[in-house]
């Protein structure tokens, strides 16, 4: 399992927990503790997949940024310097150890998170039936209660300065991405101080954001050294978002001509934090790219929150949920209605 295959793995957890839901029996104390037990195992065994692949992972990223940075570098000097394993094992080491951190401290929270919700989901549905709120068969009212309170509250991995509850497929996504290309680049980093190769050009596609389009073609000093460029404490490396593609190449000024070198002195002179330089055309299709992926991680959701609900009784998977929406077949629109009128029952109480 590589990490891409450990995001896909993150984002069926909540798949599998609401199909654990629809078929457990809630309405005995055991069956809610065997719930319980499951959430914890199948968070365990997540665990037990992010310390097997992630590590492995920074080192593969790191070391093949390091490889790139020793092809770059044979354009500009006849023999690059032999790797130093110190180095170069001590700044993996801190990205390592920095992910697991991360990685481990949002399944443990994410633990907590889906006990907290699972509890207090049934003691609010089962106060509720007592009360005569709500009726129906009970085990299956329980069932939807619980699945549409997991739904909403379920796997909060991570909570941000101003609230904000990030899930836990979110959560691992940009943890995993944002370290996997970090590693990368101090790959590159690392190889080129140790080749005293201070100056590298940042480079970023042209259908990016409008902060990686912000820091494209600048050119910065790795140690701080090199008079007249900004360090990298002035300006950040990539990446600068989850799914940054921006990479940094060297820069060899002394191949470079004095109107090159200019052009690039002029091209750091523009640079101001937060500005967008993109045209509005690179802004229409960039957003395009971005709508796209906005619909099909909402179907994603879409088909969570119906199995959760629905559970067998909704379409068997993500794919043949796809089919029937984009046709808007008769069943599509039957289901939709099922789940529209259960989830108000829910939020009415009855």
């Amino acid at each position: 399992m590589n990490e891409e295959q450990l995001l896909k793995y993150a984002r069926e957890i909540s798949t599998n927990i609401l199909g654990r839901i629809a078929i457990a029996d809630l309405t005995k104390e055991k069956g809610a503790e065997k719930l319980l037990a499951e959430i914890g195992h199948i968070l365990d065994q997540y665990s037990l997949q992010v310390d097997e692949v992630l590590p492995d992972a920074v080192l593969n990223h790191y070391f093949g940024g390091a490889d790139e940075a020793t092809k770059a570098l044979r354009d500009i000097v006849d023999k690059p310097k032999p790797i130093s394993r110190i180095i170069h094992e001590e700044a993996v080491g801190n990205i390592m150890d920095d992910t697991m951190m991360d990685m481990q401290s949002a399944i443990r929270t994410a633990k907590a998170s889906a006990v907290s919700t699972v509890t207090n989901a049934l003691d609010s549905v089962q106060g509720d039936i007592a009360k005569g709120l709500i009726t129906g068969e009970p085990r299956k009212v329980m069932q939807q209660h619980v699945a549409k309170s997991f739904e909403a509250e379920g796997l909060t991995a991570f909570i941000t300065s101003d609230g904000k509850k990030l899930p836990l497929d979110f959560y691992a996504m940009t943890v995993t991405r944002s370290k996997m290309r970090h590693a990368s680049i101090q790959g590159n980093v690392q190889r080129y101080k140790e080749n005293d190769q201070d100056l590298v050009q940042i480079i970023e596609n042209d259908d990016s954001c409008a902060v990686c389009a912000n820091h494209n073609r600048l050119v910065v000093s790795l140690t701080g050294e090199t008079e007249g460029f900004p360090t990298i404490d002035e300006i950040e490396l990539p990446p600068y978002h989850p799914n940054c593609r921006g990479t940094i190449s060297p820069y060899a000024i002394d191949f470079k001509s004095s109107k090159e070198v200019e052009q690039a002195l002029a091209r750091n002179d523009e640079y101001v934090e937060g500005e967008d330089p993109r045209t509005e055309e690179q802004k229409k299709a960039y957003e395009k790219e971005q709508e796209a992926r906005r619909r099909a991680n909402e179907e994603k959701k879409q088909y969570a929150r119906w199995k959760g609900v629905m559970g067998d009784d909704a379409p068997k998977n993500l794919g043949a949920f796809r089919r029937m929406k984009r046709q808007d077949t008769v069943k599509f629109q039957e289901l939709q209605s099922e789940y529209r009128s259960i989830s108000q029952r829910i939020s009415g109480g009855g």
